[in-house]
Formats: C-alpha cells, sequence, structure tokens
C-alpha cells in the first residue's frame, strides 16, 4: 500500500501509527487468522460504527446482508447517538445501542465486525466480550482480529465492507444504501433542500454561494429551503429547518432534491430515495460520492492546483464550483429524472 497515495487519513499519522504498531508487533494478522467459521456458531453479533453519521449509513448494505446470513441470530450496532432514533425507526439492526454512553462491555457476543481502518476503534472491540472479531488491517490492531483482510481503500466506502464480507463467504445481494423510512413522503417536485455543514471547514462551500443558489432556484421557480447545520453560521432573513436528525430525514423524503457537501446530508437523502447533488472541492468523488441511482455530485474540472493547509481538502477548490454551475446540475437533474448516472463533472463552461 502506498501510504501517500490514499485519501483515507492523515499520511503522517497512518505513517507513524502503522510504524508504532510494527515495533509492538500487532500489524500483522495472526497465523490462524481467516479460519472458517460454522455459521451455528453465530447468535449474536455486533457492528461497531461510532464516528460519523454518513459512515453508518454507507454500511447499512452490509448490515443487511449479515442479518439475511445469520437470519438465526441478533445483529446489534454501536453507533453515534445522533443517528440511533433513525436507525431504530428504519430497523437497520435487532438493537442499537448510543456511543458511548451505551457501549456493551458487559456483554458476550459471537463476533464483532468493525467496518473501518481506525485502530482507536479496533482498540474499542477489545473492550467488548467475543469470540470473533473482524475488521481491516490499515494502521495497525491486526493481532486483535480473528478475520482480516487488507483495507480496499481505493473502493468507494460503501463497498469496502463487500470485501471483508466476501473473505467470510457471506454474500451481498443489495449493495446500495437503504432506509426504510417515510416510504410514503408525497415528494414536492418544486422542494429543494439545501444543507451547509461539513466537518472540515474545507469542506464547505462559501456561505455568499449558498445565498446566491438559493436566489437562482427561486427565479426558476423552485422552493428552497436550508437545514440548520451545527456550528454553521445562519444566513440573515433565512428560514430554516430545524430539529432531530429524525425529523429532518422526514423533511429530505418529502423533497424533490437535496443539495449539500460531501457529508452526511448527501448520503441519507440517496438512502430515502431522494435524489442528492454533493459538491466536492479536491477530494475524490469516487470515494464518498453520495451511493447508487439518487446520487449525483459536482466537482472542480482540473485537480486541485491550490497550496492547501489540509492534506486532502481545498477550500479554494470548493469555491471554483459557482452558483451558476450548480443550477445547471440542478436542472439537468430535475428535468432528466433522479436516476443519472451521478458521475458527469462540471464542463469547463460551468466552471467559468
Amino acid at each position: 500500500m502506498q501510504i501517500f497515495q490514499q485519501q483515507i487519513y492523515d499520511p503522517l499519522k497512518l505513517y507513524g501509527s502503522r510504524i508504532v504498531s510494527r515495533i509492538i508487533g500487532d500489524l500483522n494478522p495472526r497465523p490462524n487468522s481467516n479460519a472458517p467459521i460454522p455459521r451455528s456458531a453465530i447468535r449474536r453479533i455486533l457492528v461497531i460504527d461510532r464516528c460519523c453519521i454518513g459512515d453508518v449509513i454507507m454500511i447499512e448494505p452490509a448490515l443487511s446482508a449479515l442479518r439475511e446470513y445469520y437470519s438465526d441470530a441478533r445483529v446489534e450496532l454501536l453507533c453515534v447517538p445522533a443517528f440511533k432514533a433513525l436507525a431504530e425507526k428504519a430497523d437497520m439492526a435487532d438493537r442499537v445501542y448510543a456511543y458511548p454512553a451505551e457501549t456493551p462491555y458487559h456483554e458476550q457476543f459471537d463476533m464483532l465486525i468493525n467496518f473501518h481502518p481506525d485502530l482507536r476503534q479496533i482498540r474499542l472491540m477489545k473492550q467488548v466480550k467475543s469470540t470473533y472479531r473482524a475488521g481491516f488491517s490499515f494502521s495497525g490492531g491486526a493481532r486483535t482480529l480473528t478475520h482480516i483482510i487488507p483495507y480496499p481503500y481505493r473502493e468507494h466506502q460503501v463497498e469496502r465492507p463487500f470485501a471483508l464480507l466476501e473473505e467470510m463467504y457471506i454474500p451481498v445481494e443489495r449493495q446500495v444504501p437503504r432506509l426504510r423510512v417515510f416510504e410514503n413522503a408525497k415528494k414536492d417536485p418544486k422542494r429543494i433542500l439545501l444543507h451547509p455543514g461539513a466537518k472540515d471547514s474545507e469542506r464547505r462551500w462559501p456561505a455568499k454561494y449558498w445565498r446566491r443558489l438559493i436566489t437562482l432556484l427561486e427565479e426558476s421557480g423552485y422552493k428552497p429551503q436550508m437545514i440548520a447545520a451545527p456550528d454553521i453560521r445562519k444566513l440573515k432573513n433565512i428560514k430554516y429547518i430545524e430539529g432531530d436528525l429524525l425529523a429532518v430525514a422526514a423533511k429530505i423524503a418529502g423533497a424533490a432534491l437535496l443539495i449539500g457537501c460531501d457529508s452526511m446530508a448527501v448520503h441519507l437523502a440517496a438512502a430515502l430515495e431522494t435524489p442528492a447533488l454533493a459538491i466536492f472541492g479536491s477530494q475524490d468523488p469516487d470515494l464518498t460520492k453520495p451511493y447508487g441511482p439518487y446520487g449525483h455530485y459536482i466537482a472542480p474540472l482540473q485537480p486541485c492546483r491550490h497550496r492547501r493547509r489540509n492534506w486532502r481538502l481545498c477550500a479554494k477548490c470548493m469555491a471554483e464550483i459557482r452558483p451558476s454551475a450548480l443550477m445547471d446540475k440542478v436542472r439537468e437533474i430535475l428535468e432528466n429524472g433522479s436516476r443519472l448516472s451521478g458521475k458527469e463533472r462540471a464542463s469547463e463552461t460551468e466552471q467559468r
């Protein structure tokens, strides 16, 4: 693996983590790893994904595959607290725990699965009782795992768990994330929701562009509405949708389109079968774009050429996506239907 050619972790931090793991003998798998597991031996499974809401949404097909294959077992989920209510309503698992308050340290499981290569999550697995532990080798912790494969970092984040399940002979029939909630919601063909939130400031679109986009949408006869996002200053004289994630998801299910940055909201919309348009900067859309037939994105035509503070993200690249270009993409999606390929990049004309 070329550490400095991947877009998953900060290369310097990953390099240091791998060096330390090699020194303590925790980088390579145990000799007897990946032994076949009798299906009858599995009665209780815990999947750990405690970091981000978008990450949990993207492992939904893997959770579904586990529940189908181990039909006599309980598949449980440990996730970020803000997602618990929606995960329960969507029946993503037989039981959902909120990390860290509800972490089942004293429960006994037959299998723990971590679909991320984060060493912190692997260390968390060591604190929960289980016969088998499955995950990826990337930053270390390999000796903790009984079933392990190299991390397929070149694949889309939705697809990476499938490689681990294949190693464990678990078939994946449906590969597109789907949340079975609000399926009877009546869609307003003119309602377009805007979500400006993103964890990293370099992943956010400029506030003045959001205001200009609202004007363009209204001039075209659409009804744009902003969704309040944590740590994002609200625009003046703009009404916002507020509430917990379950309430926001209900609004998204009834919209014609959601526009957002490369963050949780676009993955949620696509999983709710609402077309989602994600704004990308310097990061690779093929790794984290909203997945499936309802996912679309727009990105700069040229690779990043700016001096930047973040090893992967670039605010200047985000600013290269103009509101007029985004408006053209909105028309393309809504006029041609929600099942476009979503692979088109912004044309050179759009970037001017």
